[in-house]
């Protein structure tokens, strides 16, 4: 059983895409109407549509899935698997620096593995997605003092690297 968890789209995100590709549609008709280009328009025109093709196809469907032993991230035709098992940190972020999956908003819930992978989502509902996780993760533990940002970790972690 696997439950689908709803990703997080920021608005002002979808504002930039479409500035961004209102901008690369006017690049090839400028390119059509200006005399001197010469056959140019092909190349700007095969461009713009290969860039906007890679955009979807890497990014579109995005989804969570959990299921009891692991959190399966698509990203377009990417998919990645973390499993419950290995987490050993989960972190509320706030980050404009880009994720290692295609997450739509600044406002995410980063996964850390004993190994020093890092998983970056960004789920619609942060606190019930940290919830489910915790449910099926229970090693973590929140920590103490953490202020604002709110972080869960495995103490057993912390006795490992405290012997080393």
């Amino acid at each position: 059983m696997s439950l689908r968890w709803p990703v997080q789209v920021d608005r002002w995100l979808i504002g930039v895409l479409a500035v961004s590709l209102v901008a690369m549609v006017a690049a090839p008709i400028a390119v059509a109407l200006d005399p001197t280009a010469r056959g140019d328009f092909w190349w700007v025109a095969l461009m713009t549509v290969g860039i906007w093709a890679l955009v979807v196809v890497l990014t579109l469907p995005t989804r969570y899935d959990l299921t009891l032993d692991e959190l399966r991230v698509r990203s377009g035709v990417l998919r990645t698997s973390l499993r419950w098992a290995d987490v050993v940190r989960v972190e509320l972020t706030f980050s404009p620096v880009s994720s290692t999956t295609a997450a739509w908003t600044f406002r995410r819930v980063s996964l850390a593995t004993h190994r020093g992978r890092v998983l970056e989502v960004g789920p619609r509902d942060r606190l019930g997605f940290v919830a489910e996780v915790l449910a099926r993760a229970p090693q973590l533990v929140e920590e103490a003092g953490a202020g604002k940002a709110r972080a869960w970790h495995d103490p057993a972690r912390d006795r490992r690297r405290r012997r080393a």
